[in-house]
């Protein structure tokens, strides 16, 4: 006989010893039943529980409720709330598709609710996957400082997963499931890992990185003792993923900005879990990466206030979802997370080298070699102020934007934009990805009034100048707080014109406003006592004159130079190059 008739042989026994036991398998030999509930009393208590035996697997689980009285039920699975208390109106019916790995042999589903008319529960055993994916998968299985947020409901806070894709070949898919306010213990209970080991394929990598919300003891439903958290991580996110033929890596906690003020230095964060994760990581040889450590090292190897700016530290306005303000040094925004990200990456050369292969190096353009601006753009694009298209150019000759050029000035001088209020961002859109640079330009007065085509007369740059101011209450005042206001500059009835190519003048101009509003008495500096100059450009007479004093401002503090020739070319287009250079200028003031 065979290797294949025995093992066929074999898995017919198990069968018939598993259906003599009362299991159900479908012709496939999987597991599979459907139970009507339709006769199953709720307790008060307790509501309705089945507890199921089962094989080892993977299964998906389907609550089905709903009838001819109104519905009010709450979803749990082997213990976890899987779906949150809901209602439905009387005959109305909803299915409740889960997935599910057994524990200790069981699936066990309990609906409880003041009425859940439960009427069906389906059980049904997925297929093995044996063999790998089309690519190796990454899973990011994290809390809030991983996850992947919606920019309209929460600009500006990034989490490092979000990013983390861009730091890798496209021969590698990462999947980002972290999710904010999880622990251990809360993130397996939503069955959001029972989802992965339903999903991954032999070969696939799980990125373990919890220990910010375990410790919360007020929060019962994320709390886990540390030898709990132990067993769990060991048990069931590392050994279940290597059952199925996957590699897990497990993770100290993200790092915050807490800065020591005695010492000079940013001090180790989350202690209280990365030491027991870092025990783990000896006790069960699985693939490591202390981030916690690498990335505070690297901090304070960095200047403090360049490390904060990239921490969700917000002032009034910049945040939608805390338009007053923040001084969170746990979560971060864009840049800070691309700097996470990209250590987690490099790290991994040294902690999980088989995975390294997929890991870009330092950011290189392939249009870029041999380019008179390749030292600059790429020293930029490896400090996050300057980006590509998406598929690995830079397109240096192309004309850069107002929108682009409006970015990178603006993140060169430590700018930040604000979240998008609609009817007050010029006429940047929602779905435009510069309206957040544009709304925080205009609310500081920066861009140029002439580029808004609010006055085409007006004959200064200079920020703030012709501008009226709008104080919008933020917060209301109570018995204990005076209220919240913020002071920003309107422009209404003007466009912005963001993909518009913008022109070497309006760059000036431009520049000069943002470095203005970047002094401590921007608004008592008068860029009209540069006087223009016939020896500064040729063609300085061709400059609008609502920009002559930006573009000779500009020359005498080296930020622009001329054509060569001895002409500015005020008229002309700025290449994104040219762009380039001058971003750099401004960082090196």
């Amino acid at each position: 006989m065979n290797l294949k008739r025995i093992i066929s042989a074999m898995l017919s026994a198990s069968m018939f010893f598993a259906a003599a036991a009362g299991a159900a398998f479908a012709d496939d030999g999987l597991f599979y039943e459907k139970y009507d509930m339709t006769k199953v009393k709720p307790d008060k208590t307790d509501g309705v529980v089945k507890e199921v035996e089962v094989p080892d697997g993977d299964y998906t689980v389907t609550v089905t409720t709903g009838g001819k009285t109104e519905t009010s039920a709450n979803i749990y699975i082997n213990g976890g709330e899987r779906v949150r208390a809901y209602t439905l109106e009387a005959g109305k019916t909803q299915e409740n598709e889960q997935p599910v790995v057994p524990k200790d042999g069981k699936i066990t589903v309990q609906v409880i609710g003041e009425n859940p008319n439960v009427t069906e529960i389906e059980i049904e055993q997925l297929p093995a996957r044996e063999e790998k994916g089309e690519k190796p998968t990454i899973y990011i299985a994290g809390d809030s400082t991983a996850q992947t947020y919606v920019y309209e409901n929460v600009y500006p806070q990034t989490g490092w997963g979000q990013v983390f894709a861009d730091y890798f070949t496209d021969d590698v898919i990462i999947e980002n499931r972290s999710m904010g306010g999880r622990s251990a213990k809360s993130y397996n209970n939503d069955g959001r890992l029972d989802r992965i080991l339903t999903e991954m394929h032999p070969g696939d990598y799980v990125f373990i990185q919890f220990g910010i919300n375990d410790g919360d003891v007020n929060k019962p439903e994320r709390y886990i003792s540390v030898e709990d958290y132990k067993k769990l991580i060991t048990d069931k996110y590392i050994g279940e993923v290597e059952k199925r033929g996957g590699i897990p890596v497990l993770m100290t906690a993200s790092a915050a900005g807490w800065w020591d003020d005695e010492k000079g230095n940013f001090m180790e964060s989350r202690q209280d879990y990365a030491d027991p994760t870092r025990d783990l990581a000896k006790e069960t040889g699985c693939a490591f990466v202390d981030a916690n450590r690498f990335v505070t090292d690297t901090w304070n190897s960095m200047e403090k206030d360049d490390v904060l700016s990239g921490y969700f530290i917000c002032e009034p306005l910049e945040s939608k979802a805390y338009p007053t303000g923040t001084n969170d040094t746990t979560h971060l925004k864009e840049k800070g997370a691309r700097r996470m990200a990209k250590l987690i990456a490099d790290d991994l050369k040294k902690d999980v080298p088989e995975l390294y292969k997929y890991v870009k190096k330092d950011i290189a353009f392939t249009d870029m070699d041999g380019h008179w601006s390749e030292e600059v753009v790429t020293r930029l694009a490896n400090d996050f102020v300057v980006q590509g298209d998406g598929n690995g150019k830079f397109s240096p000759d192309r004309s850069v934007t107002r929108a682009e050029f409006l970015k990178m000035v603006m993140d060169a001088a430590g700018i930040v934009g604000h979240a998008y209020r609609e009817g007050e961002c010029l006429d940047a859109k929602q779905e435009d990805w510069f309206c957040y640079y544009v709304q925080g330009a205009a609310d500081k007065g920066i861009i140029p009034v002439e580029m808004t085509g609010i006055e085409d007369n007006y004959f200064t740059t200079q920020a703030f100048a012709g501008l009226e101011t709008v104080t919008k209450t933020l917060a209301e005042a109570t018995e204990d707080k005076e209220a919240v206001t913020a002071d920003v500059y309107s422009y209404e009835g003007g466009k912005f014109n963001g993909n518009e190519p913008i022109t070497r003048e309006e760059m000036a101009a431009l520049v000069m406003n943002c470095m203005s509003y970047k002094m401590k008495n921007a608004s008592d500096w008068d860029m009209s006592s540069y006087s223009a100059s016939k020896d500064t450009f040729k063609d300085i007479a061709e400059v609008s004159p609502s920009y002559a004093n930006a573009v000779e401002a500009a020359y005498m503090h080296g930020f622009i130079n001329g054509m060569g020739d001895g002409t500015f070319a005020p008229k002309k287009g700025l290449t994104r190059a040219e762009a380039a250079v001058v971003v750099d200028r401004l960082m090196n003031d």
